[in-house]
């Protein structure tokens, strides 16, 4: 009996063991396989960063710019000289050239205006040579020729005439003198027509043509106009448009829905050298489709104390990216942009082949966004036109966008706890997490847009120019 009870305690500690055995060997290969599974993410992690060095080194982006490509933009600050003179206008003589023989397709000239040239045989050509009958025309043909003709620079001069009535000075002997008036330009002081300042300010700032560049375009056309007077003519400007600019961002100010943007200016130091110090240009805009208000604000400083205090008075909605430097802004709803969330989940997703998009996690969460857009883009397409379009969106919007961004956050909850945090996937699901419930506001108003796109579009003028080379 003894023997048999002594065997079954052998085996049950034989069971045992081997049971702690079996359990040891489990949590080893569990550890195992976790171990693995990281070092897949850490490999997909690093397959990630030299694919992505590689796309911004290699391939084209639409928002890298080439160094050479900056318009730097305290360029007139720097020449500017108010107290030199103006220049004194001597001769101004100009030579046209032949318009080039190479002209474009033609694309939409409907609204140029149009000269019709008829090309007849002479008088003296319009008869038979073999038997000697006058000519019929039978048909035309015609031809469409873009022609352009070159800028032309020229002086007026206005004379004003003043008048008196020579009776009043008799009966009073005080005349009466009236005088013709004489068109007024912005610059009362200055040589600088409306037009030509007009020009000047588009080339430097629309076209991002410097203005040692300008000043040897002008003198091309045969006038000598320095870099210190076309500076300036800028400065000079500037001051007299202020209270227009203030005007502006009193009204901008006054709406419920503003967005922000901005970025990193290349600027000159007082001696005229790329200056080392990271300058910014804000920019604010509400983009009403009607009456849209756009305002720059050009500062030393990224710090939130710059839209903290730009929108000190500002009450409503602010649509931005991620950027933390706008939670300063007070009394305002944080509205977030789609398309910045959408391109943290693009920038993983562009690198993969088909196999391993088929398996990719992130591909779900860029899915999520391209539905998104393309219920607005349905919206837009369905409503566009109409009067009550905003309406019309707000509630389709609760129909069918509210579901999605639910769901999104549901995805970006779960998927955020398995995943690597210095992986792609965790880096956008991190930006994506915080981001979303503010996101959820363009569900309130149907003039909300979904993205800050337009603000970003308004911004790009400052960091994309024309190649040229410092002097």
């Amino acid at each position: 009996m003894s023997t048999n009870m002594n065997n079954i305690n052998l085996e049950n500690q034989l069971d045992e063991k081997t049971e702690e055995l079996i359990s040891n060997m489990e949590k080893q290969i569990e550890a195992k396989d976790k171990e693995i599974a990281n070092l897949k993410n850490e490999l997909a992690y690093l397959k990630h960063q030299v694919l992505n060095k590689n796309r911004k080194i290699f391939g084209s982006s639409s928002e890298q710019t080439n160094s050479m490509q900056i318009s730097f933009f305290d360029e007139a600050e720097s020449n500017s000289n108010l107290k030199v003179e103006e220049p004194t206008v001597e001769e101004i003589t100009y030579k046209r050239n032949k318009p080039s023989k190479n002209v474009g397709k033609k694309d939409n000239l409907a609204n140029l205006e149009k000269i019709v040239i008829e090309h007849k045989l002479d008088a003296n050509e319009q008869s038979c040579k073999e038997c000697k009958n006058d000519l019929v025309v039978i048909g035309t043909k015609s031809k469409e020729i873009l022609k352009y003709v070159p800028a032309e620079l020229y002086v007026e001069e206005h004379i004003t005439y003043s008048y008196a009535c020579k009776k009043c000075e008799e009966n009073s002997n005080k005349a009466n003198i009236i005088q013709a008036k004489a068109p007024e330009t912005l610059l009362h002081k200055s040589m600088a027509s409306n037009e030509l300042l007009s020009h000047v300010i588009n080339l430097k700032y629309m076209h991002a043509m410097p203005l040692y560049r300008q000043e040897k375009y002008f003198n091309m056309m045969g006038v000598n106009l320095s870099r210190q007077t076309l500076s300036n003519w800028i400065i000079s400007a500037a001051r007299e448009l202020e209270p227009l600019y203030n005007l502006m961002k009193e009204q901008l100010l006054e709406r419920n829905y503003v967005q922000a943007d901005e970025t990193v200016l290349k600027v000159l130091d007082d001696k005229g050298k790329e200056s080392k110090k990271q300058k910014y240009m804000w920019l604010y805009k509400s983009p009403d489709e009607n009456h849209p208000i756009i305002i720059y604000d050009y500062q030393k400083t990224r710090s939130g104390s710059c839209p903290k205090k730009f929108l000190s008075v500002f009450s409503g909605y602010l649509q931005t990216d991620g950027y933390a430097g706008y939670n300063k802004v007070e009394n305002i709803k944080r509205l977030y942009c789609l398309a910045h969330i959408r391109r943290k989940f693009h920038e993983i997703i562009v690198n993969l082949d088909e196999e391993s998009l088929k398996s990719s996690r992130a591909v779900i969460g860029f899915n999520y966004c391209a539905k998104l857009y393309e219920i607005e883009k349905e919206l837009k397409k369905q409503h566009g036109k109409k009067q009550n379009y905003y309406e019309e969106r707000y509630k389709a919007r609760l129909e069918k966008s509210k579901p999605l961004i639910e769901e999104f956050i549901s995805y970006v909850d779960k998927e955020i706890e398995n995943a690597v945090p210095r992986s792609a996937l965790g880096k956008a699901l991190a930006y994506t997490k915080p981001l979303l419930e503010n996101f959820k506001f363009f569900l309130e108003d149907g003039s909300l847009e979904i993205d800050n796109n337009s603000a970003e579009r308004s911004i790009k003028p400052f960091v994309i120019g024309r190649n040229y080379v410092l002097n």
